[in-house]
């Protein structure tokens, strides 16, 4: 399995406080056949490009040393932010340095009237945008198709495993179901932030994967599309459709 959202760099966010912590979350990844995790820490904590990239191989130096097996790679969780038009492509935070595919994540409460405008700019700048967790988002609790909407315009989804897990609530898991099965998911990870709490649980949410849309599915959640991010090329499979609440109906009886 390959884990793309994780907050498991020491000392730079609300992650991982210290460098025990992370050789923890790295032990408990290994454990749990997880063989790739990306250090995505907010950006707005460490804005830097070049310094993000030096503390991953500072931490790769780390886990040889503990002869941890995890792979870490490269990566950021951009804040969805006006600032990011004016930044050059090679300054902007992709997974494994590729330039090809960005990770960022909305406030949880509104999605900005400037997130269509941001999200193009990525792309004409040759970055595919991956949506962090948009199932927690309220907006798209409310009307999941807003997911699809995104998906249209040429962008990725990346959903919690906490989310599958009703770790955020019943909304929310119900919210992560209805988005799987209308095929609007192109990964999942587990957004760790620690060895204790919000735990790289991924293999956990995959046994819930499988019984949500199958094992080949799953499969494709949790390794090969991830796979093909890191590689820079990823085709999902299944067109994502539209999500259509289903209508209620009342009958009444006249004496």
């Amino acid at each position: 399995m390959i884990d793309l959202h994780t907050h498991i760099l020491p000392g730079v966010d609300d992650g991982a406080a210290d460098l025990e912590t992370s050789l923890a979350m790295g032990r408990f990844a290994e454990e749990g056949g997880i063989t790739t995790v990306a250090a995505t820490p907010h950006f707005y904590e460490i804005p830097d490009w070049s310094r993000i990239k030096q503390k991953v191989e500072n931490l790769r130096a780390e886990y040889a040393k503990a002869q941890i097996s995890v792979e870490i790679v490269a990566g950021a969780e951009l804040w969805m932010d006006m600032d990011l038009l004016n930044m050059e492509a090679k300054d902007i935070p992709t997974y494994a340095d590729k330039g090809k595919y960005c990770l960022i994540e909305f406030p949880m409460h509104q999605i900005p009237m400037y997130a269509e405008q941001v999200l193009f700019d990525l792309q004409t700048k040759g970055i595919t945008p991956i949506i962090a967790h948009p199932e927690r988002y309220g907006a798209v609790v409310e009307d999941p198709n807003l997911a699809l909407g995104w998906l249209k315009q040429g962008c990725l989804i990346q959903m919690n495993s906490g989310s599958v897990l009703g770790r955020f609530g019943p909304a929310i898991k119900q919210t992560a179901e209805i988005m799987l099965t209308c095929n609007m998911v192109q990964m999942v990870a587990s957004d760790g932030h620690g060895s204790d709490r919000r735990r790289l649980n991924l293999p956990e949410a995959y046994e819930t994967l499988m019984t949500i849309v199958g094992k080949a599915k799953a499969q494709e959640l949790v390794e090969k599309n991830p796979k093909g991010i890191l590689s820079g090329d990823v085709q999902p499979q299944v067109e994502p459709t539209e999500y259509r609440k289903k209508k209620r109906f009342f009958f009444s009886r006249f004496v």
